[in-house]
């Protein structure tokens, strides 16, 4: 089985989070999977809720590539430790203005799987003081009504 919740985190990553097809997330999150994404935002409930706040990220960072740096399971468990590179509806969101340099925004997610390999519990930590410095933050952070 771990196998199994290692392919379903590689598939949230690349196949939903930087390719946008969110149709898989009812394939991937269980009905009562408790997800969090973001430690302001609270807990989402489920694909849908899971749902939105991918669209509300992805609407702001068209480009979204994702690439996993590690990962292993123990258990119903998957680390996985991520970085991505991020640019906004521009398709210019900078770190640094002045130096050009790309937003890179490292993280780290663990996941809990049930039986079946669904994700039933999600616990991710973002670099947030890099994405907070994008052109976009204050756009998304309205959007996911987080108040810093």
């Amino acid at each position: 089985m771990s196998d199994t919740n290692l392919q379903i985190v590689r598939r949230l990553l690349e196949e939903v989070w930087t390719q946008g097809n969110l149709s898989l997330l009812p394939e991937l999150i269980a009905n009562d999977a408790v997800s969090h994404p973001m430690p302001q935002l609270g807990p989402l409930h489920g694909p849908a809720e899971y749902r939105h706040f991918l669209a509300v990220l992805k609407g702001a960072f068209h480009h979204m590539q994702f690439s996993i740096e590690d990962q292993f399971s123990c258990g119903g468990k998957v680390a996985t430790r991520w970085v991505t590179r991020v640019a906004d509806e521009a398709g210019d969101a900078r770190q640094d203005d002045q130096t050009g340099e790309e937003l890179i925004v490292n993280g780290t997610t663990i996941t809990h799987h049930n039986d079946s390999g669904k994700i039933i519990a999600e616990w991710a930590t973002w670099d947030t003081g890099s994405l907070l410095q994008s052109t976009a933050a204050p756009r998304v952070l309205a959007q996911l009504s987080i108040k810093l």
